[in-house]
This record gives structure tokens, C-alpha cells and sequence, in this order.
């Protein structure tokens, strides 16, 4: 259990930012998420999927993994990481973790994604159609001389990180491809929609135990 926590909170690291919500005004984008490279945890993930949807002023990512048996979802203000909520089910017991922003921030050291990229070049004769959409191949460098491989499409804006990276895609990514200690990561997009789901950007429900980001990776641990 300790290293499927460690698989979510990366992918949810690989998705924060994704977002221009000022440009797209709102809507939602359902993600398959794939791991390989490490059969053990590819198979304790099992059928895994991750949507985010956002609107002019929050961004939410609600993460299913294990087939519902591991629910987590992180609601952030638009430039305001730091005020982050978020709520995890596992295995029936529910969690609200206080502080999220802050404890995401520090979990994010280490990582590939965008806070660690220094450069970007893209192929235009390499495409792909992803979700309906046109997409291009963006090759992203990262500061520790690795590769991680972005399609992204022209026809949905470009994104605006929830905090300020140093590289910025020209386009909106409908597939992320990147490598992490977990394994190969690979996030494609299966669905966009233009409406959003009633109470997406709240926590809804009761019985949920306040804990901060350290009681609760302990919790995983002891599983």
C-alpha cells in the first residue's frame, strides 16, 4: 500500500498545472493511467484513471485507482497551491488531509514534471490523434539529462502551471509519457467535456479523519 500511495501522489504531481483554466473557461478531461516496468505495482494499481476539472478559478483532479478501491481528490485555487484540499478513501477508511498544499509542494522534490524541466523542442511531423483531437510530439528535457515525452494539441489552449516553471508547452497535453522511480508513467487522455459534474469542486460526504500528510503516509505504511 505504501508504494501505490507513492504511484498516486506522482501522478497527481504529473497532472497539477495541466490546466489553463482562464482560457478554457471550464471542463473536464478523463485520463488512463499505465505503469510499466514494474509488474508488481502495475498489477496492485490494476484498472486506474484520473480526471481533472477545472473552471476559471479551480482545479480539481479526482484520482480512482484499484478499481474504486482507492479514491483521492485534490481541489486548488487557480495561482494558490498553498490552500489545496484534499480527501482520500482506501479500502473503506477516509481521510481529509490538512495542509495538502504545502505537503505537495514538499512531496513534488524529485519528481519529473515541469518544475524540474529545462527545455522543450517539439516535432510537428510526429502525431497522433488523442481524444478526438490532433496531437504533437513535445520532447521535454529534464535537469537531470533524462526525456519525458508530451503529445499535445493546438486546439485546446496552452497550459498556465499552478506554480511558475521555467518551461511552458505551447500547446495542452492529451498524453504525458515520463520516467520515475515508481516506473514508466503514462497518462492519455480518453474523454473531454465541456460540462461539469455537480459538487466537483468540493468534498462531499461524511466520516472522513483529519490527518496531516505525515499521519496519513504512515497509515499507508502500516497497511
Amino acid at each position: 500500500m505504501k508504494n501505490l500511495t507513492k504511484i498516486a501522489f506522482a501522478f497527481l504531481l504529473l497532472a497539477g498545472g495541466m490546466i489553463n483554466a482562464q482560457a478554457l473557461k471550464k471542463g473536464s478531461v478523463t485520463y488512463k493511467l499505465e505503469l510499466t516496468g514494474n509488474d508488481e505495482a502495475a498489477a496492485m494499481m490494476g484498472e486506474s484513471t484520473l480526471t481533472i476539472h477545472f473552471d476559471e478559478t479551480t482545479q480539481t483532479t479526482e484520482m480512482n485507482m484499484m478499481s474504486g478501491m482507492m479514491l483521492m481528490k485534490t481541489i486548488t485555487p487557480v495561482g494558490n497551491v498553498k490552500d489545496t484540499k484534499m480527501a482520500v478513501e482506501v479500502m473503506g477508511m477516509k481521510y481529509e488531509i490538512i495542509e495538502a498544499g504545502e505537503e505537495a509542494l514538499n512531496s513534488s522534490k524529485g519528481v519529473a514534471n515541469l518544475d524540474d524541466a529545462v527545455d522543450v523542442t517539439y516535432d510537428k511531423n510526429e502525431v497522433k490523434e488523442i481524444a478526438g483531437f490532433k496531437c504533437y510530439k513535445a520532447n521535454v528535457k529534464m535537469a537531470d539529462g533524462s526525456t519525458n515525452v508530451f503529445y499535445i494539441t493546438d486546439a485546446i489552449a496552452p497550459q498556465t502551471p499552478l506554480k511558475e516553471t521555467k518551461v511552458k508547452l505551447a500547446g495542452y497535453p492529451l498524453q504525458i509519457i515520463t520516467s520515475t522511480p515508481q516506473g514508466e508513467m503514462t497518462m492519455t487522455a480518453t474523454s473531454f467535456s465541456k460540462e461539469l459534474p455537480k459538487d466537483c469542486f468540493v468534498i462531499t460526504g461524511e466520516g472522513y479523519t483529519k490527518v496531516t500528510m505525515e499521519e496519513f503516509k504512515q497509515q499507508m505504511g502500516g497497511m
